[in-house]
């Protein structure tokens, strides 16, 4: 692959993470006490960004942050990544995103989010050099919540589109219910949609993977991936479809695993991957992502996957051993 072909463009929500591990959510007008807090790079745009990063690749961030002290600290952590901060959008109108997330001990986690400064990406940001060396455009359903950052993602889709670059979406529950009109219209457009069963039965009335996966590539994306929680997940192009159980893991949190996961995706759609293989690594990094406590740089990193590879291809018995053994060669050779 050239040094041009791995810049991979991001476009989405930038955050600040603040994670709590719970006993429980507490009651209405109760208490609830944790022994740590941790602070932690976030938002599902930055957390498939930092994974990418780690997979070899250069992703190059297009959003809004604040002119603050939560952006300062964003940058200092990403500062020995590759991830290129320079289309970043900065106001002093609202404050950079920021999310406190609780997280159980079953690795669940609830989330309250302040978008902020991410829904005032302006459209005239969004510039016709960010895609002169471009491979790729990734976009987060949550940047179609709100104006301009609705427009925005729009700009960046048009631009994206007259240059042939390929375009993934990872949907989102909350703004598929506001701004369906807007899903619908981006459908045709995509090489890949990444999305819920949930989100695909308030978008196209599906009511099963099958379905949904079905009605995506009759909408004309060219892969579906219908995330399936504890059941893994559901691959369809025109060639093949493929259901991906998960590996079972001690979970200790679920933040960014979604996130790792659309990473895999890409990952594999940028180096050709077959179905099986695209989605066996998606899975395994998602896997990676729930043993570890917040999402961000706690996200696996190469060392992370070829052990769990390494692992899985001795010891699980399943149908996938082939497959670990193509992704353990291909990442031991990268990695040469």
């Amino acid at each position: 692959m050239s040094q041009a072909s791995k810049t991979v463009i991001m476009l989405g929500d930038i955050n600040v993470d603040n994670i709590w591990p719970v006993p429980a959510i507490p009651q209405p007008g109760r208490d609830g006490l944790v022994d740590t807090v941790k602070m932690e790079t976030g938002g599902a745009i930055l957390n498939s960004a930092i994974m990418m990063d780690r997979l070899g690749f250069e992703p190059s961030l297009i959003g809004c942050v604040g002119d603050d002290v939560w952006y300062a600290y964003l940058k200092g952590r990403l500062s020995n990544t590759r991830i290129d901060l320079s289309a970043l959008q900065r106001t002093r109108d609202q404050n950079t995103g920021l999310t406190f997330i609780l997280v159980t001990p079953d690795g669940e986690r609830t989330m309250l989010g302040y978008r902020g400064a991410n829904k005032l990406l302006s459209p005239e940001a969004i510039t016709s050099d960010l895609f002169e060396s471009a491979s790729w455009l990734h976009i987060s359903g949550y940047a179609f919540l709100e104006s301009p950052q609705r427009e925005a993602a729009w700009r960046a889709i048009e631009l994206a589109t007259d240059r042939s670059v390929p375009i993934s979406l990872d949907t989102g529950l909350e703004p598929v219910m506001r701004h369906k009109a807007d899903f619908l219209r981006v459908l045709p457009l995509l090489e890949l949609c990444i999305s819920g069963l949930a989100e695909m039965d308030q978008l196209l009335g599906a009511g099963t993977p099958e379905e949904a996966a079905e009605k995506l590539l009759a909408a004309g994306v060219g892969m579906a991936a219908i995330k399936l929680g504890g059941e893994g997940s559901l691959l369809l192009d025109e060639k093949e479809s493929f259901h991906c159980p998960p590996f079972e893991v001690d979970v200790v949190d679920t933040t960014g695993a979604g996130d790792a996961y659309s990473a895999g995706l890409l990952y594999g759609r940028l180096h050709g991957f077959d179905l099986r293989s695209s989605g066996v690594l998606a899975s395994a990094l998602g896997a990676l992502a729930a043993c570890s406590e917040g999402a961000g740089l706690a996200l696996p990193n190469i060392n992370d996957l070829t052990a769990f590879l390494t692992d899985r291809r001795l010891t699980d018995n399943n149908a996938f051993r082939e497959v670990l053994f193509k992704l353990h060669a291909h990442f031991q050779l990268q990695g040469d």
